[in-house]
């Protein structure tokens, strides 16, 4: 059975072979989770202004060492087969843009809120519609959601600090998921005084 986990990606070494379109975006949102990303392509200068080391070349598993992630993303499919073998037999993490149901993680279509993250996935469906469906949900969603958790967060960390008892704190924290941003604002604001 496949599952949804969260994990923490700072300072972890990504690897991404390919450097189209996809493998552009993959090594992108890999660096925005905190990823130091190497990005193996023959050319695309693209990479360059994204926080991406660039480096030109094709496959080579000695470019695996060290790697903690690997995206295989070239515009060969037997090339993408080889790396998803490769990091299989060294254990390494790694995904196949084309062969999502051998990957060991996708990537979900996701809808960030502040703390807030709402990921969708057809795992490997109709990746179009899960854009589709976090486009409507950012609808519902808005931008409102971001003070909304950091308030949240405050008043979350004090209910914890100062709940008599498990139902004590079960009773508070349900009775703030229900209020709106202004009241959970003066429920902050008395925090302060």
């Amino acid at each position: 059975m496949k599952g949804a986990l969260y994990f923490e990606f700072s300072g972890k070494q990504a690897v991404v072979f390919g450097g189209g379109r996809v493998g552009l975006r993959r090594a992108k949102t890999l660096a925005g989770y905190g990823c130091e990303v190497k990005c193996v392509a023959p050319d695309n200068e693209a990479l360059a202004c994204s926080g991406v080391i660039f480096v030109k070349g094709t496959y080579d598993a000695a470019a695996l060492a060290g790697a903690d992630i690997v995206v295989a993303a070239t515009d060969d499919a037997e090339v993408n087969q080889k790396i998803l073998a490769d990091c299989k037999q060294r254990k390494i993490l790694c995904n196949a843009s084309d062969d999502p149901e051998h990957s060991d993680f996708i990537f979900p279509a996701v809808l960030s809120r502040g703390d807030l993250d709402i990921a969708v996935t057809t795992r490997g469906a109709s990746p179009m519609l899960a854009r589709q469906i976090v486009k409507d949900l950012s609808e519902i969603y808005d931008e409102s959601y971001a003070e909304r958790m950091a308030q949240l967060k405050r008043l979350r960390r004090h209910v914890l600090e100062t709940s008599q008892n498990d139902e004590d704190k079960r009773r508070r924290l349900s009775a703030l998921k229900d209020k709106t941003v202004e009241e959970l604002r003066i429920e902050v604001e008395k925090l302060c005084e």
